[in-house]
């Protein structure tokens, strides 16, 4: 993901535009969670994944479900060596 689609470091326009989605997803389905992102690409589809990121380390345990491969890694989760 570039670097450019933290939310953290937008502009204010490209900020808003990353909250809502994140908004958008958070009242979809996870399947139409799922389908937005299928159909979407470029900063829509990391703007998607981001936003999926956040609300699965928030708890939703749907979105984990229908994303596992967005999960945020485990502590611990690696063996170390």
């Amino acid at each position: 993901m570039r670097q450019a689609a933290n939310p953290y470091v937008l502009k204010p326009d490209e900020y808003q535009a990353y909250k809502d989605i994140e908004e958008q997803i958070g009242h979809c389905t996870p399947e139409q969670a799922w389908a937005m992102y299928y159909v979407s690409a470029g900063a829509v589809r990391e703007n998607i994944a981001l936003a999926v990121m956040e609300l699965i380390a928030r708890g939703n345990k749907a979105l984990l479900v229908e994303f596992p491969e967005l999960a945020p890694a485990e502590k611990g989760d690696h063996e170390s060596g």
